[in-house]
């Protein structure tokens, strides 16, 4: 009886041991299950969209999207393009100089000023004033020279420095 008992213990114990591997796999098996269902619930609710949109109509929606802001940011620079052309043109270089065209008037009437865009490009504005008179001359500049028929006053071209510098 005593190889009975040994034998009947032994396979007790395999028994037991084999119940409590099958319950720890079906612990594993129905943790592996909520998972799985949790995942499917994830990638149903993503595929369907906030909107009921897939995400196949989501990213299409989004690339038409993307598309037509990059055709308004090319039309857009276009017309920085243009902005900037025209306020390189633009006049943006301004200065005055006032002074004493004849040393006894002493009073500073005369004057002229540098008118120039980014380009230096523009006029040279004068006003010569003395007691009785007073003459205004316009003088052109081209890249910050006066054409070659034109000469400048030293107050001339003092502001047409000055401008420049600007």
């Amino acid at each position: 009886m005593r190889g009975l008992s040994a034998a009947f213990t032994t396979d007790f114990l395999i028994s037991f041991a084999m119940v409590a591997v099958i319950l720890l796999m079906l612990g594993l098996i129905i943790n592996l299950y909520s998972e799985l269902s949790n995942i499917k619930m994830r990638y149903k609710r993503m595929m369907g969209g906030s909107e009921g949109a897939s995400i196949e109509q989501m990213l299409s929606a989004h690339t038409t999207e993307v598309n037509e802001a990059v055709k308004k940011y090319k039309s857009l620079q276009g017309q920085v393009d243009v902005l900037e052309d025209l306020m390189r043109s633009s006049l943006a270089r301004v200065a005055v100089i006032h002074f004493d065209a004849f040393e006894k008037t002493g009073q500073g009437l005369s004057w002229c000023v540098a008118i120039l865009d980014r380009n230096n490009n523009g006029v040279v504005f004068s006003s010569i004033c003395g007691n009785e008179t007073e003459r205004s001359y316009v003088k052109p500049i081209e890249d910050g020279r006066v054409a070659s028929n034109y000469k400048l006053t030293k107050e001339e071209e003092q502001a047409l420095r000055q401008a420049m510098s600007r």
